[in-house]
């Protein structure tokens, strides 16, 4: 059995277990996503390395490692990986997973809000699709910034509230609505509950104000407008002036937040 097969059939049953009132729809997204993971991540180092910073033999921490195709991608570059997930069974998937790709990292299960580790411990922070699914987000970024040494830099992206299609359910409009709601529409819809995902959905200015909340200073690391032209440099360049990010309006939240 090839390596993909054998991802593919541990990522269906999963998902299967997990979400037992998806579609078939959601799992195939589900499975597609995870099976994908690890060419994702790859592609990850290199926006990494151009937004954050120089991975090899940096201390990175991954918030939410999920199956550990971060994890690998980010150790196989040279990176010095740690992470943390909520999820026991997840953990036992990335430990596997790990091995059979020869990667060793420092995984650990956490309770959703406090990290195992000390302050000013990690040269940078990763957290790529995984805030939609934390409960505690205010707690979890000051906790980002908390491990973080000063000059470290966190890649934070998470979907955006704001756009109409809802990337896990794949349907229309359900980040707008109350979550009762959002809950009786996708019932209609035959689509899981939000809570068989732990989704929520944050918007630019909520992570802002998680941001501010938090006791420590930082300070957002913006597109290197140099790097763009055409109509998108004036649009990018408008919303700066603002101090807001251009992704405000995209799929995907993309920020890089430097600790000071």
């Amino acid at each position: 059995m090839s390596q993909k097969i054998e991802i593919q059939e541990e990522a269906r049953k999963y998902f299967t277990k997990h979400y037992p009132l998806a579609s078939k729809s959601e799992i195939d997204k589900q499975v597609e996503d995870w099976v994908n993971k690890a060419s994702v991540s790859k592609s990850l180092v290199d926006f990494f390395t151009q937004r954050v910073g120089v991975v090899k033999d940096k201390k990175i921490l991954d918030v939410g490692f999920g199956s550990g195709g971060i994890v690998i991608a980010f150790s196989q570059a040279g990176g010095v990986l740690s992470g943390v997930e909520v999820d026991t069974e997840l953990g036992d998937i990335a430990r596997k997973n790990l091995e059979a790709n020869n990667v060793s990292a420092d995984l650990r299960i956490y309770n959703g809000t406090d990290f195992p580790f000390p302050d000013n411990t990690f040269d940078h922070v990763v957290s790529f699709s995984v805030m939609e699914h934390v409960s505690y987000p205010e707690k979890v970024i000051s906790e980002m910034l908390r491990v973080l040494k000063p000059s470290g830099r966190i890649l934070l992206t998470l979907p955006n509230k704001y756009y109409p299609k809802e990337t896990h359910s794949l349907v229309y409009f359900v980040s707008y609505m109350p979550r009762s709601l959002a809950n009786l529409y996708l019932r209609i819809l035959k689509r899981s509950p939000l809570e068989h995902d732990n989704l929520h959905f944050y918007s630019y200015f909520d992570i802002m104000r998680f941001l501010k909340n938090s006791k420590y200073k930082y300070e957002l690391v913006y597109k290197d407008i140099s790097q763009i032209s055409g109509f998108k440099k004036v649009f990018v360049t408008f919303f700066k002036k603002l101090n807001i990010h251009y992704t405000i309006f995209l799929k995907q939240l993309i920020f890089v937040i430097e600790k000071k």
